[in-house]
């Protein structure tokens, strides 16, 4: 039973692999090694900056507005 049930892990293991390099060729190289992609570019940085240094308990609906229309620009 124990044999089995490694059997079908394995199987799971291997088919799940191939599932995730299809799905995500560019990740996968020749050596079979992934390589780490940049999550946020450095545009994206400064609005989550701006974000930090936001105080949104003190923010007011309209500057919110303001605020997210200015960081909308930025990464637009």
């Amino acid at each position: 039973m124990i044999a089995r049930a490694r059997e079908v892990l394995r199987r799971h293991e291997q088919s799940e692999r191939q599932l995730s390099e299809k799905l995500t060729p560019a990740l996968t190289s020749s050596n079979g090694a992934g390589e780490q992609q940049t999550l946020f570019t450095p545009i994206d940085r400064e609005v989550l900056d701006a974000l930090r240094a936001a105080d949104l308990d003190q923010l007011r609906p309209i500057d919110a507005l303001n605020l997210l229309a200015q960081l909308k620009k930025q990464i637009s």
